[in-house]
């Protein structure tokens, strides 16, 4: 399909037209060394470590998935739907159960089996309060009981065995089930595993645990020399079982720490590279490595349910690991059509490498955009060396074999080819794989245009003539019409945002111009409806998250929507409620998350954020309308609808996004001492997220924010003061202090650590020595009363909060944890920048140069390299006129040292530092900061030339 064109062709452009060419990639021959994460190269290069495929004949042995149709693995499969539905029952004994499902527990009650599944189920049942009598009387009686428990004694199972798991899979919480797992040092059977990941977890620290203890027992690597228990558990973990593992690791990963990926892969790699240790047939073995290679492929590609974009490059670093696995095997791995959909699925989601940004520069304004030739080298070029990584792994598919469906075709669209070989924008793209999109190719294309016209004249040119618009359609034209313009000072180019460019209009009439413009979103809704088209799912989530301007419209949109009639209520009840004073809700609301659609609720709580007010740009003077108090209660719907028995059903929880709105520049939160406000609701978010025991580094770099804005909002009083300066003011501006010689720089690594504890390692982690840091915090906001009593109190948690989440390990040797990222790093030193902490920006500085960068920041991005830069340029801008001159003289010759030696950190020249501050500075604040530190800088200097002229004095008079 070749749209039609937009604008005239630049009768001087050179276009180039893309051909279907095959691509075969080398990879690399040096020997395969099996790498921890921090090794993996740059997330952001080309896969060169894609084996070379040839075409494969499919009908072969060799090319056949592994098929486990085994007794055992089905009876598995059964068993575990039995123990849900047991489990569903026994915790509402009383509540509604279909008369199937006892049916189906009365049958499997019956079954004469031992497996461990079973058996608990049994056990659970037989100790059940009020049992169904239709039950008790099918279930096993004490003389089998005997015999089964004498059979399980043999087999080194017991009843406080048998006691301890009920335990487990009685716990309704996640986490807490988690906990209780994992209380006891030994291997529990895999029924259990299974159950336990298939819950939906909200904290990082339990999938950190459950990762290591798969490390324990799955990875094979204490079986090699060390016959036993883990050689045993190991070779009884079936190819099949290990991959149900992988999956559900993946998929708890992707909800609450994507950073586990390349960890989960080399948990994969181990496994993989030990099947010829544990399996007997050797000519299976490498169907079986096929069957784990392409599933662990397929899981690490779950991208992030919160922040997709900003994870991605963890995705693809795994994926290069397995990648990487299989190309040094003698034998590479096959890859399966779906694993090359993942791959693609991954790199859609990346943002442009340099070479595909330099080909999106040189894209023709009109339609379709084709390449311009800069000069007779690239006219020579072949069209392949243009085309991106996405593209190129769809070619490297087709090679191999496989056919192409729409699904593929949509992916070579995002990638920059459309379905005739014609140019399209490149776009960086989150396309689920299992999402089956009437019209799905349309949509796509209309997703990657520039801009609004172009969009417009792709809707009325759909692929087929007289097909019909679909929502989904829609809705890709209507955020063409919504999207802002791109900024100019931004580095951005087409596709890599939502963001739209100039559609050029050059030498166009009126009439012409009237013509490209599309019709506004009021105009579009209208004619969907009398389409009989209605609101549904990501459309109706879009209007009411981002094109909502009052909850009345929301209302509206909702009415339209095909949401049934209960779900309506209870949604119209959340938004109207809001509007009455705090003390007339009703202490338990009339929700059930049962029915709320997925995802929906959250939008409800995103708007009530988003209509929170802001300050006038540039007056600190604000006049409280009706949505003051939208955030507040945002906070109380969030508590009431995520503590309830049914929470997992509403998707994850919405804390990082109210605090996120709470970190944007100039919100007003309350009328009076905004600034005590902000901090207070901020502590009230944390307290509720260290109850569930789920902080990540997206809360803590909106709490950095959160205490940023409360600090730039006050910096323009210090620096403009009246005649006499407040008491409280002098207070505020003792936070910069210059620091004198005496500042110590520590030494050696792990520069978190605990000097108090020396070398003890049986004292606990930071995680475990500061937990809880949150708590009845909000009491001791109360009790403060100047800004430099908040600010203190706020960083000092922010400091134990970063040692929680950045460091490993016993606090007396705490290490540097590897899913920390330079963003995190940024974030950290600016805030302590902006607060003052001038010796914890030197603890950060040296734990980035000794902890950190040798093991997790040897392979950054070009994104997360500028964002490191921009942590030392903070350093050198904020703390250094601070610091005695000894001191950063140290620093610097420290971090020479580590640029030598091949490191990612650099030392900032003065012109980084002036272009950092200026580039940071849109709202004054760095300005300001800079400001302030040169009145204490030029204070301390008027000081020492005063000592220094008394010293003078005392020795002529001597």
């Amino acid at each position: 399909m070749r749209p039609p064109p937009l604008s005239r062709l630049y009768t001087t452009a050179v276009l180039t037209k893309v051909r279907r060419i095959p691509v075969h990639w080398e990879a690399p021959s040096q020997d395969y060394e099996h790498r921890p994460f921090e090794a993996v190269p740059d997330a952001q290069k080309l896969p060169s470590l894609v084996p070379k495929l040839n075409v494969i004949d499919r009908s072969s042995a060799s090319h056949q998935r592994p098929v486990f149709s085994t007794p055992h693995a089905a009876l598995h499969t059964s068993s575990h739907q039995f123990l849900l539905d047991a489990l569903e029952y026994l915790r509402a004994p009383s509540g509604p159960f279909s008369e199937s499902k006892i049916e189906s527990l009365m049958l499997f009650a019956q079954e004469d089996r031992d497996d461990h599944c079973t058996v608990s189920v049994q056990y659970l049942l037989k100790r059940a309060l009020g049992l169904d009598p239709r039950l008790a009387c099918v279930l096993w009686s004490d003389f089998k009981w005997k015999q089964i428990s004498r059979r399980l004694a043999s087999n080194g199972t017991s009843a406080d065995d048998l006691s301890h798991w009920a335990w487990i899979l009685l716990e309704n919480q996640p986490d807490e089930r988690v906990t209780k797992f994992l209380s006891r040092p030994c291997h529990k059977p895999r029924f259990l595993l299974f159950y336990i990941l298939g819950g939906s977890l909200s904290s990082p620290k339990s999938l950190t645990r459950l990762l290591e203890y798969c490390r324990e027992w799955y990875s094979g690597q204490e079986t090699v020399d060390q016959p036993g228990e883990h050689s045993r558990v190991f070779r009884a973990m079936t190819p099949t079982m290990f991959s149900r593992v992988i999956k559900r690791l993946c998929r708890q990963a992707s909800l609450v720490q994507p950073g586990a990926m390349p960890d989960i892969a080399n948990l994969a790699v181990s496994y993989i590279q030990g099947i010829p240790c544990s399996r007997q047939v050797q000519e299976k073995v490498y169907m079986f490595q096929c069957g784990v290679f392409n599933d662990a492929i397929q899981a690490v590609s779950y991208l992030s349910k919160v922040s997709p974009y900003e994870h991605s490059s963890s995705n693809w670093i795994a994926i290069r690991t397995l990648l990487s696995m299989s190309n040094r095997l003698a034998q590479p791995l096959i890859i399966e059509r779906n694993s090359y959909r993942a791959i693609r699925h991954v790199l859609l989601a990346l943002p442009k490498t340099d070479s595909e940004r330099d080909t999106a520069s040189t894209l023709s304004s009109s339609w379709p955009p084709y390449r311009v030739s800069r000069d007779g080298m690239e006219e020579k070029a072949d069209t392949e060396d243009y085309l991106s990584r996405a593209v190129q792994v769809g070619f490297m598919m087709q090679a191999g074999g496989y056919g192409k469906i729409e699904l593929d075709s949509i992916m070579d669209i995002l990638g920059g080819m459309a379905p005739d070989g014609s140019p399209t924008i490149q776009t960086r793209a989150n396309y689920p794989l299992h999402l089956k999109v009437p019209q799905g190719t349309w949509a796509a294309m209309i997703r990657t245009t520039r801009n609004a016209q172009e969009a417009w004249a792709l809707f009325n040119h759909p692929p087929e003539p007289g097909a019909t618009p679909t929502p989904d359609v829609y809705l890709e034209l209507m955020q063409k019409i919504a999207a802002k313009p791109a900024n100019p000072a931004h580095n951005n180019l087409p596709g890599d945002g939502r963001e739209v460019f100039p559609f050029d209009e050059t030498n166009l009439s009126d009439y012409e111009k009237a013509r490209l413009l599309p019709p506004s979103i009021p105009e579009l809704l209208q004619e969907m409806f009398n389409a009989g088209v209605r609101l549904e799912g990501r459309m109706l989530a879009w209007l009411i998250g981002n094109q909502s301007s009052s909850f009345e419209t929301a209302l509206e949109y909702i009415d339209h929507s095909d949401l049934d009639e209960k779900a309506k209520h209870e949604l119209r009840w959340c938004i109207e409620e809001y509007q009455r004073p705090s003390s007339d809700l009703p202490e338990t609301p009339p929700l059930t998350s049962n029915n709320l659609p997925r995802g929906v609720a959250r939008v409800i709580i995103a708007l009530a954020c988003h209509l929170q007010p802001h300050h006038p740009t540039g007056s600190p003077h604000f006049i409280p309308g009706k949505n003051i108090n939208s955030i507040h209660y945002a906070i109380r719907l969030a508590g009431t609808l995520w503590s309830s028995k049914n929470a997992s059903n509403l998707g994850p929880a919405p804390w990082g996004l109210i605090l996120k709105a709470l970190s944007r520049p100039n919100i007003v939160v309350s009328p009076r001492e905004n600034s005590f406000e902000l901090i207070r609701l901020a502590f009230k978010v944390l307290e509720k997220v260290e109850a569930r025991d789920v902080f990540n580094f997206n809360l803590f770099c909106s709490f950095a924010h959160v205490i940023r804005n409360t600090v730039w909002a006050k910096l323009p009083f210090l620096l403009d003061p009246p005649v006499r300066i407040p008491v409280a003011d002098k207070e505020f501006m003792s936070l910069y202090k210059a620091r004198g010689p005496k500042l110590m720089i520590p030494e050696g690594p792990r520069v978190f650590r605990d000097p108090d504890l020396a070398d003890d390692e049986t004292v606990g982690s930071w995680d475990e020595i500061l937990t809880p840091i949150f708590k009845n915090s909000q009491s001791g906001v109360a009790k403060h009363r100047t800004h430099y009593e908040i600010i203190q109190e706020a960083s000092t948690k922010l400091k134990a909060l970063w040692r929680k989440l950045a460091t490993k390990g016993p606090a007396s040797r705490a290490y540097a944890n590897s899913w920390v990222k330079a963003t995190h790093i940024n974030s950290y030193m600016r805030t302590l920048a902006a607060v003052g902490d001038v010796e914890e920006m030197v603890l950060l500085l040296c734990w980035v140069v000794r902890d950190w960068a040798p093991y997790a920041g040897r392979h950054l991005s070009r994104e997360a390299a500028e964002r490191l830069h921009g942590a030392l340029c903070a350093f050198r801008a904020f703390a250094e006129p601070l610091l005695d001159e000894s001191t950063v003289v140290s620093l610097r010759k420290e971090v020479d040292m580590h640029r030598k030696e091949g490191g990612s950190v650099s030392w900032p020249n003065h012109g980084d530092i002036e272009a950092y501050t200026a580039r940071n500075s849109a709202w004054g604040n760095h300005l300001n900061l800079c400001e302030v530190i040169r009145m204490v800088a030029s204070k301390r200097e008027r000081q020492m030339q005063r000592d220094e002229i008394e010293r003078m004095i005392r020795m002529k008079m001597k």
